[in-house]
């Protein structure tokens, strides 16, 4: 070897070496191939949230559900959801205030002796003897001035007397003693939970409760449960059922209004010719059926995994529900949207709940109608009002779940998105609750394994200022990407990673067997293409058998290790991909000592030992690319694109193994021509692969079963490159070609793979 070329071999080496350092920091120090990112549009959640509000109260079976509903599935399929529908269902409870408020109202009023002054607001008193009635005071508009909890109780028509009882403690319970046909009025100030108070009120014979808050003007509104009955009930786990023939008017008032009925009652208390009291004009009878409303449309996944995730579309009738819980079915129609760019192993499918704020309706009814799906569901995810805003001490996201299994998964997932930097204002806590308050619920008792998402309690809840201007923005994408971090975990997802170099003009799938079997085939004839150059090379000299062996160990070496053992074993388990390509390992040692038997190493001549190697590659390279054409069978079917990149990829790496199998076949004494055509064979097994995928195992192979062929195969090219061509080049004594060429094979593989995919 000449100066000339011995600087040219270093100048080969240094330039390999540092493409393969290159190639292989990026790809496993700084380019993080296994995390999914997502691009969140806060501004379409927006824009949902503002339509769906748009609608008004949507209460269950109302024309402002079917407004809902209809945009609801119309986006679904603008998203690109399957098999959208929407489902109604006729279920018993859960009454409703009509349109007009004058229908549902109260009357203030005050009995008063004849000639004396009346209490603030009333008219004069009327001439003549006895008591008068003064009814023409204090009309107060249903939802204006009051809301009823829980539609609770009952018709009430008749007078009951006013009573203030402060923040409704238990000594203030205790110290009034009998209650008999008084309204009472407490200032909740959350020292006692309503359920409570409610119990106590009834305990004591109490005609009607009235609640109001302290500088809280406008009333609220709370959910409630159906009764088997179907009455509709509130807090019907805090007593146990022990009332249910016992429920009393439950009416939210708000702060001025409770100021009005003050005044009365202090007039009352100091003057005995006054008589503060109340009467209440509605229709409580909250028995009937009505429809419910459910929508659903689905992505379909590539295994049999079942996940769906839900939001309720429904509102309280008070309230056009932006947080409470268009904010919820923003953030699916998000979720949908990012999902449908990925391949999930599992189908996910996708629902809007009618009739939540009346007792989980919708939920209930859809479960009783689809038991076979609900008993196939690996997990139901819920999104529920999960608006949050730190400035109002609401930066915390609430997650539940019914498992405990999952919350360390949860936790390590809502850990990474909160440091990510983004989002150092809010938090997350995760509990386990087998039980839930929203639809969620519906699905534990039905066994299902759940996962909960909420906002905490917000002052615009369940009342007519829950409109979107309260909306905390930023916090939208938070939720829909612990989400979507959630599913990908729990769905399975398969990485299809974009690769550096893009061929445009291939969108979709492919629909034909016959393109992906000419795929596999050009893929299979680069191996030609290495047998090829070396049946233009008349005679192969030391040094070029040196390197060219070494660059095919470097090839079969890397593409061994670090793709068809490492890579497989991060998406397919260490265990399983280790046993495979041990096994691959094994195997072929065990070919190699039946074949040497009867003859003698040490006296095999060099040409002799050259051939068999050539050979024994181009055996363990046939039955390496037979699971590469199963792979790209299956990748062509569901990319088209991704499908011509693998192919890509493949030919080139196929090209130095057709080199690596032609070259000692000649040196051997093979000659150039049977080199050359053992070499091309070796490549004929890409599509014989992609065929067998295409037409007979498509239905059963899974990304698992090519998976374990792979690293099987690498365990036999592992042993052919460190028993078979590695020793046999170092035989030609040519040290620094041998080197050279093992990092100039490496350095070209891994680039390609890099660069194609």
């Amino acid at each position: 070897m000449g100066p000339s070329s011995d600087r040219t071999l270093t100048i080969v080496g240094l330039i390999s070496a540092i493409v393969l350092l290159s190639s292989l920091t990026y790809e496993y120090l700084l380019h993080e191939e296994n995390e999914i990112s997502f691009s969140i549009d806060n501004s379409d959640m927006i824009e949902d949230i503002d339509r769906i509000a748009s609608f008004g109260p949507r209460v269950a079976g109302s024309a402002e559900e079917n407004l809902a509903t209809e945009y609801i599935s119309q986006r679904f399929i603008e998203i690109g959801l399957e098999n959208v529908k929407v489902e109604e269902f006729q279920v018993t409870g859960a009454w409703f205030v009509d349109a007009d408020p004058d229908e549902h109202q109260i009357l203030m009023h005050a009995q008063l002796e004849q000639g004396l002054q009346n209490g603030p607001g009333l008219p004069d008193g009327t001439a003549g003897s006895g008591r008068i009635a003064i009814e023409e005071t204090g009309h107060l508009n249903h939802i204006e001035a009051f809301t009823y909890l829980g539609y609770s109780g009952a018709n009430h028509k008749h007078d009951n007397m006013l009573t203030f009882l402060g923040n409704g403690s238990a000594e203030q319970f205790e110290s009034i003693g009998d209650l008999t046909d008084l309204a009472v009025m407490i200032n909740y100030d959350n020292s006692r939970s309503l359920a409570e108070i409610y119990k106590d009120s009834i305990d004591r014979n109490a005609g009607v409760v009235m609640i109001y808050s302290e500088g809280v003007e406008t009333p609220p509104f709370r959910s409630v449960t159906v009764k088997e009955n179907g009455e509709t009930v509130p807090f019907p786990d805090a007593y146990d059922g022990q009332y249910a023939d016992s429920l009393i008017p439950y009416i939210y008032i708000s702060e001025s209004v409770a100021m009005v009925f003050h005044d009365y009652i202090e007039q009352a208390e100091s003057d005995s010719t006054i008589f503060a009291s109340l009467d209440g004009f509605w229709e409580g009878n909250n028995v009937g059926t009505r429809s419910v409303k459910v929508v659903t449309g689905e992505l379909p996944g590539k295994g049999e995994g079942e996940i769906l995730v839900g939001a309720h579309h429904d509102s309280v009738y008070i309230s056009p529900g932006a947080v409470d819980n268009a904010v919820g079915v923003s953030q699916l129609f998000e979720v949908a949207t990012q999902l449908s760019e990925l391949n999930l192993d599992s189908t996910v499918r996708f629902a809007t709940w009618g009739g939540e704020e009346l007792g989980l309706l919708g939920s209930q009814a859809y479960i009783e109608s689809n038991q076979e799906y609900i008993e196939s569901l690996d997990l139901y995810i819920n999104l529920d009002s999960t608006n949050l805003n730190p400035s109002k001490g609401l930066g915390t996201l609430g997650i539940e779940t019914s498992d405990a299994n999952l919350v360390d998964s949860i936790s390590k997932i809502q850990s990474s998105v909160l440091n990510n930097g983004e989002w150092n204002e809010y938090d997350a806590t995760v509990q386990v609750n087998p039980q839930g308050n929203s639809d969620h619920r519906a699905f534990n008792q039905f066994g299902t394994t759940t996962i909960g998402f909420y906002g905490w309690e917000y002052e615009e809840y369940h009342r007519q200022t829950d409109v979107p201007s309260v909306i905390h923005q930023e916090s939208l994408a938070l939720t829909v990407e612990i989400v979507l971090q959630v599913l990908v975990t729990q769905g399975g997802h398969e990485s299809v990673e974009e690769p550096l170099i893009q061929i445009s003009g291939l969108e979709g799938e492919s629909e034909s067997w016959v393109f992906p079997f000419v795929l596999a085939l050009l893929a299979g004839l680069a191996t030609g293409i290495g047998g090829l150059i070396v049946f233009v090379v008349k005679e192969i000299s030391q040094e070029m058998m040196a390197f060219l062996l070494a660059m095919a160990a470097g090839v079969m070496l890397l593409v061994s290790v670090l793709d068809l053992w490492f890579g497989q074993a991060l998406e397919n388990g260490f265990l399983p991909i280790t046993i495979s390509f041990g096994i691959g390992m094994a195997i072929v040692y065990a070919v190699g000592m039946y074949t040497a038997k009867g003859e003698d190493i040490s006296e095999m001549t060099k040409e002799r030992k050259l051939y068999k190697s050539g050979i024994l590659t181009a055996i363990a390279l046939a039955i390496h690319n037979f699971p590469e054409g199963l792979a790209m069978g299956v990748a062509v079917l569901e990319s088209a694109q991704y499908g011509v990149v693998l192919m890509a990829a493949i030919a080139l790496h196929n090209i130095p193994e057709g080199i690596a199998v032609a070259a000692p076949i000649q040196a051997g004494g093979g000659g150039r021509l049977k080199a050359t055509l053992i070499a091309m064979a070796t490549g004929f097994t890409e599509p014989l692969g992609a065929l067998f995928a295409l037409l007979i195992l498509g239905p059963i192979l899974t990304p698992f079963m090519v998976g374990c062929s792979l690293a099987f195969v690498g365990g036999i090219m592992t042993v052919v490159a460190c028993k078979e061509l590695i020793p046999q080049a170092r035989e030609q004594n040519r040290p620094k070609h041998l080197l050279v060429g093992a990092v100039f094979g490496a350095a070209v593989m891994q680039l390609s793979l890099l660069l194609l995919g």
